[in-house]
């Protein structure tokens, strides 16, 4: 049985399988490019990786893009990209989970601490669950816990 390609490292030495590390499997496309002031066309990921993109960059505004599972294995390579952008402080930090599968605790956990941050560093953090049922369900389990009602 041969593994899944999309687990497989390709800095694996031939002959030898090496599991993908959590930057390989986040692939933060745009991260590293300079600002845009308009919106490229929205591509579907290609291979279901989980991963985070940067879908607008403006001085006033960030939306980062989250697809597929955000969990143990995915948090650390979400929360940089979220700190990268709060300590750039733009006005607004807009997460997108529209396309998530699954939400953790992790990345719960992740996502209230970039909230933490983005209030001190006076950055407007947005968490938008879009159409995706598991980031709708941990969302509004998170408000039943915190007391607040859900969201219609």
């Amino acid at each position: 049985m041969r593994p899944d390609p999309g687990l497989v490292s390709p800095n694996a030495r031939r002959g030898y399988l090496a599991p993908m590390t959590t930057h390989e499997r986040l692939r933060v496309v745009g991260a590293e490019t300079s600002p845009s002031h308009r919106l490229p066309s929205p591509r579907a990921p290609s291979d279901g990786d989980p991963g985070s993109r940067i879908r607008w960059k403006s001085p006033d505004a960030v939306v980062v893009e989250v697809t597929g599972e955000v969990d143990l294995c995915t948090v650390a390579g979400l929360a940089a990209v979220l700190d990268e952008h709060v300590r750039a402080r733009p006005g607004v930090l807009r997460v997108d989970l529209g396309q998530v599968r699954f939400l953790g605790a992790a990345g719960i956990r992740v996502l209230l601490r970039a909230h933490r941050h983005a209030e001190a560093a006076g950055v407007h953090l947005v968490v938008d669950p879009g159409r995706s049922r598991a980031a709708v369900r941990a969302l509004e389990l998170l408000d039943r816990l915190e007391g607040r009602p859900p969201v219609s």
